[in-house]
């Protein structure tokens, strides 16, 4: 057999999947004649940055984007802090937007370029690299939003008109962004991959938090994750605090199931006070997970719930991804635009001015201050069933 201080540049296989140029691939000894050969095919971009959730339901257009190009080698380029997101078997390449990432695609030639965003940064690198088609969001003279193919028109109209994207739309994101891509989307659910480093350390906090209050899950109760976040755009979109703390006090007191309390730093003052509305539950049926945890750890706390309440939310889309039953809420969002893929229920304010997308609501009451905490009981006992 050929060693590779024998063989020509010419006999080595660079167009394989395996091969770096790095170190061994651990195949064979050598390229010529290894059948463990796996072409890269056409190389394909996806250039979707951001909102975080927004970036993990794109995933759902991967099996499709498969079926399309069985022989691809798919590249992703996100915002910095979403590359957790984006890990997926079907992704081979991840980049975070910045100096490195950029020099990682340029010079490269790709099949097909796939714009996702509206984000100026975004358009811009689309019309930038060498493509042999481009698809999706394209920049104008101006760069502001235009499209490159006729398919994204529906998308680009959603932007212009708020009675075909509030009333009209009918359509979810991962269906929107499949049309875009003239891809045959057959409602595939997205997913999420978690390190097993995150996985380990969410099971320690898991661990510790119930045998710093008594020992063990209790036996027979169901854990609720409560994703209390729902960003700092869209503040609207939270279930009011008071609201929110009259629900966990009076469903903890069941004795059925205890509440682990999910968010990041932006929330410690809503959990100190759900912590307090707990009363002489707090730490026993109302547990505060912490909110200094990272995104991965966050991922590996919501996979450890039987059930998660959220807002329409990252939260809310890490527990579909993880095929958690989820009951989500919405008022001032698109309910049409999300899938939860049979796990779980929607509650939907019927408030004529909802959905409206506001950052700040007007009005002396908004439409989740009337949401009742029997839907949303409701909707927990039928998810946890």
């Amino acid at each position: 057999m050929s060693t590779f201080a024998e063989i020509d540049l010419k006999d080595i296989r660079t167009d394989c999947r395996f091969y770096t140029g790095y170190k061994p691939c651990h195949k064979n000894d050598g390229c010529p004649g290894c059948t463990h050969f796996a072409p890269r095919g056409v190389q394909i971009l996806i250039i979707k940055l951001g909102a975080m959730g927004d970036v993990l339901r794109t995933k759902a257009i991967l099996p499709a984007l498969k079926r399309r190009f069985p022989e691809s080698w798919i590249v992703w380029i996100t915002a910095p802090g979403s590359e957790s997101l984006v890990r997926d078997p079907m992704v081979d390449e991840i980049h975070a937007l910045g100096p490195e990432g950029l020099l990682a695609l340029e010079g490269r030639p790709f099949h097909s370029v796939y714009c996702l965003d509206k984000d100026r940064h975004a358009m811009a690198l689309s019309a930038k690299l060498d493509a042999g088609r481009r698809l999706g969001f394209a920049p104008t003279a101006y760069n502001t939003a235009t499209v490159w193919n006729d398919a994204s028109m529906y998308a680009l109209r959603l932007g212009l008109s708020d009675e075909l994207k509030f009333f009209q739309n009918q359509k979810t994101v991962p269906q929107i962004v499949a049309e875009m891509c003239e891809l045959d989307y057959q409602g595939e659910a997205y997913g999420l991959q978690i390190g097993a480093a995150a996985r380990f350390e969410a099971a320690q906090i898991w661990a510790r938090l119930f045998a710093e209050h008594g020992g063990a899950q209790p036996a027979g109760a169901k854990v609720v994750g409560l994703n209390t976040g729902c960003g700092p755009v869209f503040a609207t979109k939270a279930w009011p605090v008071e609201r929110m703390a009259d629900f966990v006090a009076s469903e903890a007191a069941r004795g059925d199931r205890v509440f682990v309390l999910l968010g990041g730093k932006r929330e410690e003052a809503i959990h100190r006070r759900l912590m307090e509305a707990a009363g002489p539950l707090a730490g026993s049926r109302v547990i505060d997970a912490g909110t200094g945890n990272s995104l991965e750890v966050f991922f590996g706390l919501v996979e450890r719930c039987d059930a998660v309440l959220s807002a329409d939310s990252l939260g809310m889309h890490v527990a579909i991804a993880l095929a958690r039953p989820v009951v989500v809420w919405f008022g001032p969002t698109c309910h049409a635009e999300v899938d939860v893929f049979g796990r779980g229920e929607k509650i939907v304010t019927d408030f004529p001015c909802s959905p409206c997308y506001l950052k700040e609501c007007p009005k002396p009451v908004f439409c989740l201050d009337a949401m009742s905490i029997d839907s949303v009981r409701g909707a927990l006992d039928r998810a946890l069933a």
